[in-house]
């Protein structure tokens, strides 16, 4: 049996391809996690700016409902925007089987029921 150094080199070519798919898979899913972080970061500052407002309209008597208006506007800008991002995340997290229908996680292969190929 003679060693075949080209099939060698293709194999590992083939296996490292692989590995970056699923290290670049890695990084996108970390970075939403990260975006989805901050996006709620920012929801509760929005809300804090908004209690203060409130806190001061009712203290001094001021009317600064355009403000509020402008900042509820914002809030619901950012949790449309983490909607997105959780429907994202979501939607990586299980495959379908198209022989089966059953929903198995986006990392596996073949199906957790049947074992076909995803």
């Amino acid at each position: 049996m003679a060693f075949n150094f080209e099939d060698l080199k293709a194999g590992a070519k083939d296996i490292l391809d692989k590995a970056a798919v699923k290290a670049n898979e890695a990084i996108d899913y970390s970075k939403t996690q990260i975006d989805r972080g901050q996006l709620r970061a920012k929801i509760k500052e929005e809300y804090c700016k908004l209690g203060k407002i409130c806190y001061d309209m009712h203290d001094a008597g001021d009317d600064r409902t355009g403000e509020m208006k402008q900042i509820i506007s914002i809030i619901k800008d950012l949790k449309t925007k983490l909607e997105e991002a959780d429907s994202a995340v979501n939607a990586k997290k299980t495959k379908e089987c198209k022989f089966c229908g059953t929903a198995n996680d986006a990392v596996n292969v073949y199906c957790s029921k049947c074992g076909e190929k995803l």
